[in-house]
C-alpha cells in the first residue's frame, strides 16, 4: 500500500498547521469546497459548493516544498519524448511554497497554514468578475481550523476560516454580510490520490448525454486529432465482470441532508431514488440508493455523495456536479445543492393558481398545492442527482413518450370541464426512455461484447425512439435556433396546442384572482407578486412557438455518422406561428381584469417590491402600464432577437414561402398601429393598453435596428416597413384607425427621425420583465 499522501502536525501553540509530505513528483487532485457560503443566489457561493478538480504534485526544490498545479488540459502520450516534449511545451502553475523545516520518519515537515490560507476556491476572482468589489484574504483575520483538519489513506482536508476584504461592495454582498467589507468563508481544501487502479475510461459521444470531460492529446496521431473527451461516470464494478447481472463492489450512495424538513424530505428520496432502477435495469443488484444521511455522518468528506439544503437570499438555482478524474472521467464525489427557495417560488404559483385561503373548499385546494410542491421537489431531487451521475440538461424531452428528469419542467395544469385547474398531472412521476438511456450508455456493462458496438446499438435505438437530445446552448436564450429544444415548457409536443393550454389556465386564474392567493397572515402588497406570476404564466408556452420562427432542426453526432444536417421549420409552421403570436398583442391578451387591479395594493411598510414584481413609474401604487409593456416584451424580446431575424432572412432569401424578416415586422405592426378592429368596450382602459403595446413594438424594432450584429440585408428589409409605416401614420390612413392623432403623429415622427439617421431615444426605459426562472 501507498503511504498516506501527507501527514498532519498541527502545532496548536503557535496555531500552525504542520504537515509532513511523503510523495514527491506523484499527481493527485486538489480540490476547495465552502461549507460555509455566502447565501447569495446571485453569486452561487454555496454551502457546499465545491471548486473545480486540479491535478497538483509537491515537489522539493533544495530547502523548499513547493505544490504545483499541472495542466491537465494540454499534454502529450506516447514514448518519453513525446511526453517530455508535452510536459515542456505548456506552463505549470506553482500556487505555494514554504521552507522545510524538519524531517521525520520520511516526511519532510513544512508549516502549510499559508496553504490552507489561500483563496483556492477563487472567491475573489468571482467577486472581481461579478463587479462586487475587489477582495483579497486577510491573513490577521483568517485561520486554519485544525481540530476539523484530517488525514489518511483516502487523502487530506485542510479546512480554514477565510476572511476577504475589500472596498465598496456590491448589492449582492450587501443583502446578505453583516459587515460587507468583511466576508467570512470556510473552505476545506481536500487532496486527493488519484484512484488507483484507474477506471477504464468510456469514450464520449456527442449524442450520449454525458458530460464530455477531457484534454488536448498533442501526441495523438494527426488523423485522429488531439481532442479527448470522456464519458464522466462512477465507479461501478460488478463482482462478476463476465455475468450480465449481478451485485457490485461498492453502491453509488447519496446521503441526504437531515435539515431538509419534512415532507420534502421524503420527496427527496422518492425522486432521487428514481434512478434506481434504470440500475436495475443495466443488470447492477442493489448498486444505487438515496438515503437520509445517518447521524454523525460527515458530508465534508469527499468519500460522500451529499444532497445539501441551502438557503439563499432571493430566487436561485439547484445545482448538482461531479468531481471528476480527469484522467479517466471517474466521477470521485457527487455533490449536490438544493435551494430551500425552490419551495417558496412553486407554492407561490400553485397558491395563485388555487387561491385556497378562507374557501369552503380550502383544505382540499391547500391539498393540491402540496401534492404539486411534493411533485416538483421529487423531480428536481432527481434532476440535480442526475447531474451529479454525469448527465446532461436535456431540453427536447417534451417531443419524448414521456420527460426526461435532466428537463427543466413546467407544472401541467389543464381546465377542467366545469371550468376548475387540474394539476393531478403536474409533473411526471419517475424516468423517462431518455433517462433510462443515459444510465445504460454510462454505466452498462457489456460482456462478451464490444463496449463501442454496444454503445452505438444503445444510440441507434433511442435515435429510433425519437429521442431527440438537445442540451443548453441549443435551448437557452430568446435567439436560440432548434425548434425542439425549449426551457421550462409543459409536457406537450405541439407547442400550439401547449400555448393555448396555458393561455386557458391562465384565464381561469385571473378570473378567481382574490386575497385568496396569499395565506391570511401575509402583507396585502405580496399580491402584486402573485399576479405576476399568473400575468406572464404563458410566457415559455410562447417561447416554445417563437422557436419555430427562423429555426431548425439538427442532432448532435459524428462525421463518420448519418445525419440530415440542419433542417429549417416547414413555411407554414412558420407562418402559423408568427400569426399566433402577433395576437398576444391584441389588447384583450395585455389588460389585467379589472376586479385583480381593484384588490392590488402597494406594499406594507418594511416591505418593498423585489425583482419579482412589475417595474412602477407610479409612486408606490402598482403600474397597470408597466404590467401591459412587460407582457408585450415577452413577444418583442423573442421575436426581434438579432440571430432569429438573422436565421429568418436569410431562410426567406433560400425559400419565399418562409416569412421574411419585413413580414415579421409587419405582424407586430399590424397587431397594434394597424389594428383593424376596436378594442372591446369591456376591457378595461383598453385603448391605451394597445397604444402602450404599440410603443413596446415600435422600441424594440428601432432597438434591433440598431444592433450591430443584425445583417445588412435583413436591417434594410425592416427599415422599409417602418418607412411605410411612418407615411401611413402620418397620413392618417388605415393604420391610425385606433391609435389616437396623438400618438399616431409622434410615432410616425419618432420612425421619421430615426431613418434619417438623428438620435432618437423613445422616452421610458426598456420594459424589464420580471424572472421566471427557475420554477
Amino acid at each position: 500500500m501507498a503511504p498516506d499522501l501527507l501527514d498532519l502536525c498541527a502545532d496548536p501553540a503557535e496555531h500552525r498547521l504542520l504537515i509532513g509530505v511523503r510523495r514527491f513528483d506523484v499527481p493527485f487532485l486538489l480540490t476547495a469546497a465552502l461549507s460555509h457560503g455566502v447565501g447569495s443566489s446571485s453569486l452561487g457561493l454555496d454551502r457546499g459548493k465545491a471548486g473545480k478538480v486540479k491535478v497538483a504534485e509537491f515537489r522539493r526544490i533544495a530547502g523548499r516544498v513547493l505544490l504545483v498545479l499541472r495542466n491537465k488540459h494540454h499534454l502529450a502520450t506516447g514514448d518519453p519524448a513525446a511526453v517530455r516534449a508535452g510536459e515542456e511545451s505548456f506552463a505549470t502553475s506553482v500556487v505555494w511554497s514554504a521552507p522545510v523545516l524538519r524531517e521525520r520518519d520520511g516526511a519532510v515537515i513544512v508549516d502549510a497554514t499559508g496553504l490552507a490560507l489561500t483563496d483556492f476556491h477563487g472567491v475573489a476572482d468571482l467577486l472581481r468578475e461579478q463587479e462586487q468589489g475587489m477582495y483579497a484574504i486577510d491573513p490577521d483575520a483568517s485561520v486554519p481550523l485544525l481540530a476539523e483538519a484530517r488525514s489518511g489513506p483516502g487523502g487530506a482536508r485542510l479546512p480554514a476560516l477565510l476572511t476577504l476584504r475589500g472596498a465598496e461592495p456590491g448589492p449582492a454582498l450587501r443583502a446578505v454580510v453583516p459587515a460587507p467589507g468583511s466576508l467570512t468563508v470556510v473552505q476545506h481544501l481536500h487532496l486527493v490520490p488519484l484512484p488507483d487502479p484507474p477506471l477504464p475510461a468510456r469514450r464520449y459521444h456527442p449524442a450520449s448525454g454525458g458530460y464530455g470531460i477531457g484534454h488536448d492529446d498533442h501526441g495523438a496521431a494527426t488523423a485522429a486529432g488531439t481532442q479527448v473527451r470522456f464519458q464522466p461516470r462512477h465507479r461501478l464494478e460488478p463482482v462478476d465482470p463476465t455475468a450480465p447481472a449481478g451485485p457490485v463492489r461498492r453502491p453509488i450512495v447519496f446521503s441526504v441532508d437531515p435539515a431538509i424538513p419534512e415532507p420534502i424530505r421524503t420527496a427527496v428520496v422518492e425522486g432521487g431514488n428514481w434512478w434506481a432502477g434504470a440500475f436495475e435495469r443495466c443488470g447492477f443488484q442493489d448498486a444505487y440508493r438515496v438515503e437520509v444521511a445517518p447521524e454523525g455522518l460527515d458530508d465534508n468528506d469527499l468519500g460522500v455523495n451529499s444532497v445539501r439544503w441551502v438557503h439563499r437570499d432571493g430566487r436561485g438555482w439547484s445545482h448538482g456536479q461531479g468531481l471528476t478524474d480527469p484522467r479517466t472521467g471517474e466521477i470521485i464525489c457527487g455533490r449536490v445543492r438544493l435551494g430551500s427557495q425552490r419551495v417558496e417560488q412553486i407554492t407561490a404559483l400553485a397558491e395563485a393558481l388555487y387561491a385556497p385561503y378562507g374557501k369552503p373548499d380550502e383544505r382540499e385546494r391547500l391539498a393540491a398545492v402540496e401534492r404539486l410542491v411534493l411533485g416538483r421537489m421529487r423531480q428536481l431531487a432527481a434532476h440535480e442527482i442526475g447531474h451529479a451521475l454525469g448527465f446532461m440538461h436535456n431540453f427536447a424531452s417534451t417531443h419524448h413518450p414521456r420527460p426526461s428528469v435532466m428537463d427543466y419542467p413546467h407544472p401541467r395544469v389543464t381546465v377542467t370541464p366545469d371550468g376548475g385547474l387540474d394539476s393531478s398531472r403536474a409533473y411526471a412521476e419517475g424516468l423517462g426512455p431518455w433517462d433510462e438511456f443515459l444510465v445504460a450508455h454510462a454505466y452498462g456493462h457489456f460482456p462478451g461484447e464490444d463496449e463501442e458496438t454496444a454503445l452505438a446499438r444503445l444510440r441507434r435505438t433511442a435515435a429510433g425512439q425519437g429521442l431527440v437530445y438537445l442540451a443548453d446552448e441549443d435551448a437557452r436564450g430568446t435567439g436560440a435556433a432548434h425548434a425542439d429544444a425549449v426551457v421550462w415548457v409543459a409536457p406537450v409536443s405541439d407547442a400550439f396546442a401547449a400555448l393555448d393550454e396555458a393561455l386557458a389556465v391562465r384565464r381561469v386564474a385571473l378570473a378567481g384572482f382574490s386575497r385568496a392567493v396569499l395565506p391570511p397572515g401575509r402583507q396585502t402588497g405580496a399580491l402584486e407578486e402573485r399576479a405576476v406570476l399568473l400575468q406572464l404564466y404563458h410566457r415559455s408556452q410562447l417561447s416554445a412557438v417563437a422557436r419555430l420562427i427562423g429555426g431548425a432542426r439538427y442532432a448532435y453526432g459524428l462525421a463518420g455518422e448519418d445525419g440530415p444536417g440542419t433542417v429549417p421549420v416547414e413555411a407554414a409552421a412558420q407562418r402559423r406561428a408568427l400569426a399566433r403570436l402577433a395576437k398576444l398583442l391584441r389588447a384583450e391578451h395585455l389588460a389585467l381584469p379589472a376586479h385583480v387591479l381593484d384588490v392590488l395594493t402597494p406594499p406594507a411598510i418594511r416591505h418593498g417590491r423585489t425583482s419579482e414584481y412589475f417595474d412602477t413609474r407610479a409612486g408606490r401604487v402598482f403600474d397597470p402600464f408597466s404590467a401591459v409593456a412587460a407582457t408585450a416584451a415577452l413577444v418583442t424580446a423573442e421575436l426581434l432577437d438579432p440571430a432569429r431575424l438573422n436565421r429568418l432572412g436569410w431562410q426567406h432569401a433560400a425559400d419565399p414561402a418562409v416569412p421574411g424578416p419585413a413580414d415579421l415586422a409587419d405582424a407586430l405592426l399590424d397587431a397594434t398601429w394597424r389594428r383593424p378592429d376596436p378594442v372591446p368596450d369591456d376591457l378595461v382602459a383598453g385603448e391605451a393598453v394597445q397604444e402602450t403595446a404599440g410603443w413596446v413594438v415600435l422600441r424594440a424594432v428601432l432597438d434591433v435596428l440598431g444592433n450591430d450584429t443584425l445583417h445588412d440585408t435583413v436591417r434594410t428589409r425592416i427599415r422599409g416597413r417602418l418607412r411605410r409605416l411612418a407615411e401611413e401614420l402620418r397620413d392618417g390612413g388605415e393604420a391610425s384607425h385606433e391609435a389616437s392623432r396623438e400618438a399616431a403623429y409622434e410615432a410616425a415622427a419618432a420612425v421619421t427621425a430615426f431613418l434619417a439617421g438623428d438620435d432618437v431615444a423613445l422616452p421610458g426605459p426598456v420594459p424589464r420583465i420580471p424572472p421566471g426562472a427557475p420554477l
